[in-house]
């Protein structure tokens, strides 16, 4: 059965490897005694092993794959639960990602109903739980259906393209603190990635939006009115062109000329960007399946660099702020489209450059293979679902580092994924994703329009009260604002002592808090040290919970001794 003394000793160690996870450190013990017996004694404990494997194992002695070992309990916990660590037909103990895992970025691939989407529902669900804002590209209606669940009663669903909820982004507008020339790069280039242009359509298309700025006085910080794609596209009609100039001028008006088209040029022409500032803070699901491929591309490529931008302004660095979901992301993230400029394209720059403003990435895909190398190789998460595809199979063994393993790939099931860590865990392992139960289809377009219509009507009121506040920040009275704020956090202070096993839904309702107010306060808060929280486990799922530091109860004696 062996080639020798030194196979087969190698051959008990994988199998005991293998048993370990089942049967802890018992089986180290039985390992210690096989190296220390003569020759009948290891034959009969290779006969007590093989007893073990047929009872516990799924594989038999002479199976030579190792199969997925399974990291220890204390390696794979982590505060963000993910799945159950699988093993041989048996669920162990939870896997969860950590704090500072979540910037390093996720890619969740597999086939067409391998289970990507509920993956993602459990994503947001603990991202929820954890006060984190997400904001979601939907591709296909997926996630609207969580209106339905508590927990999600504060998110904002968008539905681009189409007059249902719409919502309005111009992209001519650089985020605060940008450069304009740098940003017009950077945009053109998004541009001709998402509608497949040449070097010279970019050329005619930097000189048009060049001019534009000119005439609008950007440069010179003197604008009154922004420009929008269709004083672009006006200025490229009067453009004199020649000789080849001629042909690439008509792909450019075919660019344009799509950017000011139906639902897009209601989306994009607009004399503000407050509803895309809007949307980058709160949790958002946008809905895409109202626009074009090459229009969902740019729009969420636009979307991205203006976020990685935006961002870049904050002080926020290297601490988790907020996630952004993917669906169809080699779209965005194209292996096979490569950059105009040279091997990496503006996104896979802002897909690695933007985790160091706190934001965390995770990418949903059927297609593997199609996804930028870029992509693969900066995402420290990756779950591999099902597949079917023998160019995705390969592109997943290489990336999940699986060697001879890679059958394992098209024998999951759904619900099933093998994960792979780029640090905290070294090896591949399988993971089994609990079913988010959700029925599909409950919201419909009128739900959403009557629901949206509602939340504005809130948001105006709460914009009218910001800027209530700040206009008495810079007038006579901002002593009485500064002792107003004082005033509410105090409140919050002695809500948090009052009922400190409260959720915080129920206590921004007490104090008279929006969601979107009372997460503000929280924040600044937890930034000034004055409260600590604490995630707990209840019978009906998980509660984020405060509790007083020592200094905050410090300020609240001083107030009442004051009183």
């Amino acid at each position: 059965m062996f080639d020798g003394k030194s196979n087969r000793t190698e051959h008990i160690r994988q199998l005991c490897r293998r048993l370990r996870p089942i049967l802890g450190t018992r089986i180290d013990e039985v390992f210690a005694a096989y190296c220390a017996e003569d020759r009948d004694g290891k034959q009969q404990l290779e006969t007590y092993l093989e007893m073990l494997s047929a009872k516990y194992l799924s594989q038999g002695l002479d199976d030579s794959e190792p199969g997925l070992i399974p990291p220890s309990q204390t390696q794979a916990h982590g505060k963000y639960p993910i799945g159950q660590v699988s093993y041989s037909g048996k669920n162990l103990y939870e896997f969860g990602l950590r704090e500072n895992e979540w910037i390093q970025h996720m890619a969740i691939l597999g086939r067409s109903g391998s289970g990507k989407t509920n993956i993602g529902f459990s994503i947001l669900r603990t991202l929820v739980e954890h006060e984190k804002p997400f904001l979601v590209f939907d591709w296909k209606r997926n996630y609207r259906d969580l209106l339905t669940w508590p927990q999600f009663r504060d998110v904002e669903v968008y539905t681009i393209g189409r007059n249902i909820a719409p919502l309005t982004f111009n992209p001519l507008i650089p985020p605060a603190g940008t450069d304009p020339k740098t940003w017009l790069k950077k945009l053109n280039e998004v541009i001709a990635h998402a509608y497949c242009l040449g070097n010279g359509v970019l050329f005619l298309l930097q000189q048009a939006v060049d001019a534009v700025y000119e005439d609008a006085g950007v440069y010179e910080n003197l604008v009154q009115r922004w420009p929008t794609f269709k004083d672009v596209l006006l200025k490229a009609r009067n453009m004199d062109t020649r000789g080849r100039e001629s042909g690439w001028l008509s792909s450019t008006l075919r660019a344009l000329s799509s950017l000011c088209f139906g639902g897009m040029g209601d989306l994009l022409n607009s004399a503000s960007n407050t509803s895309i500032d809007h949307v980058l803070d709160g949790n958002v699901i946008l809905e895409l399946d109202g626009l074009s491929q090459a229009d969902k591309t740019f729009f969420v490529q636009a979307c991205l660099l203006y976020l990685h931008h935006k961002k870049m302004a904050e002080n926020v660095r290297e601490r988790f702020d907020r996630c952004i979901l993917i669906e169809e992301a080699h779209h965005i993230l194209s292996g096979q489209r490569t950059s105009l400029t040279g091997s990496e394209s503006v996104m896979d720059t802002t897909y690695r450059e933007i985790r160091e403003f706190g934001v965390s990435l995770v990418l949903l895909d059927q297609m593997p293979s199609k996804l930028s190398g870029f992509a693969l190789a900066n995402s420290y998460t990756t779950i591999c679902m099902s597949m079917s595809n023998r160019a995705d199979i390969n592109a997943m063994t290489q990336t999940l580092l699986l060697d001879g393993g890679k059958d394992i790939l098209g024998t999951l099931e759904v619900g099933q994924a093998v994960v792979k860590l780029q640090g905290r865990i070294q090896r591949p392992f399988l993971v089994s994703i609990p079913e988010f139960n959700i029925r599909k289809g409950q919201v419909t377009d009128a739900q959403i329009r009557q629901y949206m219509k509602q939340k504005m009507v809130q948001l105006d009121v709460e914009d009218k009260a910001t800027k209530d506040t700040a206009a008495a920040e810079a007038g006579p009275h901002q002593d009485h604002a500064e002792s107003s704020s004082s005033r509410l956090e105090v409140a919050f202070l002695q809500d948090v002592m009052d009922c400190p096993d409260s959720g915080v839904a129920a206590r921004y309702r007490r104090l008279g808090l929006s969601a979107r107010q009372g997460h503000k306060l929280k924040t600044k808060l937890l930034e000034q040290g004055m409260i600590q929280e604490h995630l707990e486990t209840t019978h009906t799922g998980r509660r984020m919970t405060a509790r007083l530091t020592e200094k905050a109860e410090q300020i609240l004696a001083d107030a009442e001794e004051g009183v």
